[in-house]
């Protein structure tokens, strides 16, 4: 047995005796809740109730449990970003795991999805067992050189939860939370026992538990130990008391008449209490006891420990002071001692490396400062590697692009970083704010080109015809619909049911309305949606109507400057799915023949693709620009924050737009 006044120091004992491969039996401590074992089984409960707890899948994936390489876990965190890590799971998984590391992943997605409908089943003892069996937890920690000792305290974490369930009732959520507030709080809780009392082991336990028994061997195993006390404010049982006060003039803590009379006595009760103790200790042994401990005999004042009173009452001052290193056999009376002394021996001074001081003209002008002081420097540090210079990393990390923010970033970037990127909400429109000339205040813009996008969705495109009902659906999306914009969002309808467009439409077998669509390029996702879409085997036909205004501009110019990134994506949509010939079709509905057609063929894809990747890249870049302009700054988040606004001017002003970088 090993024997210790303060039982912390035991765990470090442990750990030494596990090195040389002896089991040991503790019974002191209260580190339990801190066992690497328990942690993972906690994470997995924990994780049980809660997928998006970080912590708790990070501490699963490299545990036993899982056993990923670190490698995995930083493509799994890189992977979801800023979403919660288990996102980057759940449906996919990272494209450059190994295969290693893929297979332990999916594996625990299986188990992890079976327990996690057992969890509201069975019962926490039971859901702790099934997750150590599951996973096969219990053989890695059997495997390991202590792994009785690990497995008891799993064991024991089950009957912990049975007891709560007892208490509390099926309760995860407040399991894992009982033990983080015992955790927290300190709470004295033992590793389990994993070696019988009477089994081959070495025991470890504090003074004070020996007390009453008896052992073949003892160890006390720090007797160097003094204890000092450095209390200002001290009480006898007596009725005596002293304390320190601040001296007035310097600040120093003082102490008063009574203080050093009070400390002594109190120091004299304490150091015959502690020799009683270790009196206690040293009397458990019935066969052989050994102690153990460190001692200055240069000190200036004897020393007060329990091991210098072992070498004073045995009177081996002459036997230490002889310098012999081995083993030295002592007798005093009929007890037959062995004084084994380890001495401190001063460690030879390191040569100094010339090379390096004498090239190092930093280093020879500190140790200038040092000449005549009498100390021994010590030899200079070898150089150490150069750091490898880390890229920066890139402002924005983009995966998914609809056609809207793409059209939002080529209409102004400050705003596209603004909303995306910075997550700033757009400011609510108001309706008296006005639209321009010509337009009256009840809807915005974009509301009316809504409604007139949802009646023509709607709308026969085989027998395309005017809504009996326009104004009632109208008012059922926005109620506060003037009669003029009802009026206006009529005339746009009646433009297109009553076109020569429309009619040529009307013709195409299999037309439909508001089709999805989504490709990969260039590591993101590009999707949106097509006002009206038609496919025969090779060819294919893409319908957009606009509601904007035209004021007088070319419809063919409208389209080139505003809507080019929108054609050529629709346009890599269709040849992306198999068309070989594509014709996007934009139809300005404030006049029934502005229509601007556009043709395109898998040979113009390498540039189409090439102008889409520089649209990216710039996206990537974070290089972003204030574009004002009536459209763009109406409900932009940026407007009056960190944007002037049309109070820079716009590109269409004259003046020239302020470059303005962010980075992330």
């Amino acid at each position: 047995v090993l024997l210790f006044a303060a039982g912390t120091d035991a765990e470090w004992f442990e750990q030494e005796l596990a090195e040389l491969g002896l089991p040991t039996y503790r019974m002191t401590g209260r580190r339990y809740f801190g066992q690497q074992q328990v942690v993972d089984l906690l994470s997995y409960l924990r994780l049980l109730q809660n997928r998006y707890d970080d912590e708790a899948l990070l501490t699963v994936l490299a545990s036993p449990f899982v056993g990923v390489s670190n490698d995995a876990l930083v493509l799994i965190r890189a992977d979801a970003e800023r979403r919660p890590i288990f996102r980057a799971i759940e449906r996919t998984l990272p494209e450059r795991l190994s295969a290693e590391d893929r297979r332990l992943v999916r594996a625990f997605l299986q188990r992890y999805g079976r327990l996690v409908e057992a969890s509201g089943e069975v019962s926490l003892e039971l859901l702790c067992e099934r997750i150590v069996v599951e996973h096969d937890y219990d053989l890695a920690v059997l495997a390991r050189r202590d792994g009785r000792r690990r497995y008891a305290n799993l064991r024991k974490l089950a009957r912990l939860a049975r007891s709560y369930e007892e208490l509390r009732g099926r309760d995860l959520e407040g399991f894992t939370r009982f033990v983080a507030e015992q955790e927290a709080a300190g709470a004295r809780e033992l590793d389990a026992v994993s070696e019988e009392e009477g089994a081959d082991a070495v025991r470890l336990l504090t003074i004070h538990a020996a007390k009453g028994q008896e052992f073949k061997v003892v160890i006390v195993a720090d007797a160097g130990r003094e204890r000092m006390r450095t209390d200002e404010i001290l009480c006898l049982s007596d009725g005596r008391f002293g304390f320190k006060v601040a001296h007035p003039a310097t600040g120093a803590r003082v102490g008063t008449a009574s203080y050093e009379d009070v400390k002594e006595a109190r120091e004299v009760a304490e150091e015959a209490e502690r020799l009683r103790l270790y009196y206690v200790a040293m009397t458990r042994a019935m066969e052989r006891l050994i102690v153990s401990g460190s001692v200055d005999l240069a000190a200036p004042a004897p020393e007060r420990t329990p091991m210098a009173w072992v070498l004073d009452r045995f009177d081996l001052a002459t036997e230490i002071e002889s310098g012999a290193d081995g083993p030295i056999e002592v007798s005093r009376g009929l007890a037959p001692l062995v004084l084994r002394v380890d001495r401190h021996r001063e460690e030879p001074e390191a040569e100094r490396d010339t090379d390096a001081t004498s090239t190092d003209a930093d280093a020879a002008g500190q140790l200038a400062l040092f000449e005549g002081v009498g100390e021994t420097l010590p030899a200079a540090a070898p150089r150490l590697h150069e750091l490898t210079t880390i890229p920066d990393p890139p402002p924005y990390r983009v995966s998914r692009l609809s056609y809207s923010a793409i059209a939002l970033f080529e209409r102004c970037s400050y705003r596209y970083w603004a909303e995306r990127v910075a997550g700033m909400r757009p400011a609510p429109w108001a309706p008296d704010a006005g639209l321009g000339e010509g337009v009256a205040p009840g809807l915005h813009a974009t509301e009316i080109g809504d409604a007139v996008h949802r009646l023509l969705e709607e709308v026969d495109l085989s027998t395309p015809a005017f809504p009996d009902d326009l104004e009632p659906r109208v008012r059922s999306w926005y109620p506060l619909v003037t009669s003029d914009e009802l009026e206006r969002i009529g005339a746009f309808v009646t433009a297109y049911v009553g076109s020569e467009l429309g009619r040529r439409i009307s013709t195409l077998p299999g037309v439909r309305a508001e089709r999805p669509f989504a490709f990969e390029h260039d590591g993101v996702v590009v999707g949106g949606r097509l006002d009206v879409l038609w496919r025969s085997d090779a060819d294919a036909l893409v319908l957009d109507y606009k509601t904007n205004a035209l004021d007088g501009r070319d419809p063919g110019d409208v389209v080139d400057e505003e809507y080019g990134v929108q054609r050529l994506v629709y346009a890599l949509a269709c040849l992306r799915a198999g068309a070989e010939r594509v014709e996007v079709v934009y139809h300005f509905l404030e006049d029934p023949d502005a229509v601007v057609s556009s043709g395109f063929s898998t040979a113009d894809v390498p540039e189409l693709e090439r102008a889409l990747s520089e649209l990216i890249a710039r996206i990537r870049g974070g290089d972003v620009r204030p574009t004002p302009s009536s459209f763009a700054c109406s409900g932009c988040p940026a407007l009056d924050v960190v944007c002037a606004g049309p109070r820079l001017g716009g590109p269409r002003s004259g003046a020239p737009a302020p470059e303005l970088t962010t980075t992330g």
